[in-house]
């Protein structure tokens, strides 16, 4: 899949676009696409099934950071799925050309007509295939119709009504909730496929160790949402340098048994049958079931036969899933 960075300059101020981004004809699925859930991956597919249906290049445009973080709005300085994360699963879905805006203050300036005639049309997008809450351009003044009409009919559009899981839509908000509330399952039901963590694993104070279960500390280069602090059955991805999942269990949290209230939460994942070194390495963590929540233990014997219990447990739990 190929990648072309766009940004506000190269409408406003007579840039141009990166060479080898425009293109014939193009079939476009637009938005942010956060967690690329269930509902997302129905306007991406529409895209490329547009794309295949009438020969054009299937493509995503997608924004970086969310725009609601660039405006001030609440609740987004996290992400479920960070921008490298979704390029991956843009490609799964058939996507083959992808340009992601840089959002900022200069972008949110920029008019529904600009970024229609100065963007979109010449990239030849002649089909766009948008969710049913699309907004577009200053102030959010563009929606499908507004796209239609700036473009003087060269684009069609396609709005891809909300995909439902029971009675409810399928939302980035709902799987963050899910997260919250350390319901794994559903958020996974929701998203398609189990919600993961990646980051590189680091030292730790080896009290995993000491307890006879060592873990692995993961720190993360993007702000992820984070599920509710507790225990969790996961599977892990990357200790072995290859595509096998191992099975562990993780505590997120801020380890109240041992240090003062108010610190940084911490992912520390203790993998079932490994031995070797993980210190520097990208381990990628999928929650699959919540076992516990985050406890203060009053002596390091109770803690450590938790602990046990917890492994034995995530075992079972991963087994009843065909994952061990």
């Amino acid at each position: 899949m190929e990648r072309y960075d766009l940004t506000h300059t190269m409408l406003t101020q007579g840039g141009g676009l990166p060479p080898g981004a425009c293109r014939d004809r193009v079939a476009m699925a637009i938005g942010f696409f956060d967690g690329v859930h269930r509902g997302h991956a129905e306007v991406i597919r529409q895209a490329v099934a547009s794309a295949r249906e009438r020969g054009f290049a299937p493509a995503v445009l997608t924004f970086s950071p969310h725009p609601r973080t660039v405006l001030g709005k609440d609740g987004y300085h996290t992400v479920l799925t960070p921008l490298e994360d979704k390029l991956k699963l843009f490609a799964e879905l058939g996507v083959e050309l992808a340009y992601v805006v840089a959002f900022d203050r200069g972008f949110a300036e920029v008019s529904a007509e600009n970024f229609v005639r100065r963007l979109l049309l010449p990239l030849g997008v002649r089909s766009a295939v948008v969710g049913f809450d699309f907004r577009f351009g200053h102030r959010g003044q563009g929606d499908a119709e507004a796209l239609r009409r700036l473009s003087d009919e060269a684009i069609s559009v396609r709005v891809v009504e909300p995909v439902f899981e029971g009675d409810a839509k399928i939302s980035s908000t709902r799987i963050r909730e899910c997260l919250a509330a350390g319901d794994c399952e559903a958020a996974a039901m929701l998203l398609g496929r189990p919600y993961a963590i990646s980051g590189e694993i680091v030292h730790g104070d080896a009290r995993g160790r000491l307890l006879g279960f060592p873990t692995a500390n993961m720190l993360t280069a993007v702000p992820y949402v984070i599920p509710r602090h507790g225990v969790y059955a996961v599977t892990v991805g990357g200790a072995d340098n290859g595509t096998r999942e191992l099975g562990g269990v993780i505590n997120v949290g801020v380890r109240p048994t041992f240090d003062a209230p108010g610190g940084a939460t911490r992912l520390e994942t203790n993998l079932f049958d490994f031995e070797g070194d993980l210190y520097g390495r990208e381990l990628t963590v999928r929650f699959h079931r919540f076992l516990r929540p985050e406890t203060k233990f009053s002596s390091f014997d109770e803690l450590k036969t938790q602990i046990g219990r917890d492994a034995e447990r995530a075992r079972d739990e991963l087994r009843s899933l065909g994952l061990r």
